[in-house]
């Protein structure tokens, strides 16, 4: 249980600290779009959620928020796909 506390913070400050928008969206086109605190942590239950059994993709308006978004991804083993 700690670890998901210790995600979740890591991940608004990882949200709270982005330079532009982040958009999660599946390959249906179902798209949410991080640029909210809530809409941020709805994004990240639906990532612990669906991260191993849809692919998920992400686009980040700065680079930087994109490399920061796919370590995060990878480190917690949770990586989705980056939008091309």
């Amino acid at each position: 249980m700690t670890e998901h506390i210790d995600m979740v913070r890591e991940f608004t400050d990882l949200i709270n600290t982005s330079r532009g928008k982040i958009v999660f969206t599946t390959e249906e086109g179902d798209r949410l779009v991080a640029d909210s605190m809530l809409s941020a942590l709805v994004g990240f239950a639906t990532i612990l959620n669906a991260a191993k059994t849809i692919p998920l993709n992400f686009f980040c308006e700065n680079e930087e928020d994109g490399r920061r978004l796919e370590e995060f991804l990878r480190r917690h083993d949770l990586l989705c796909q980056p939008a091309s």
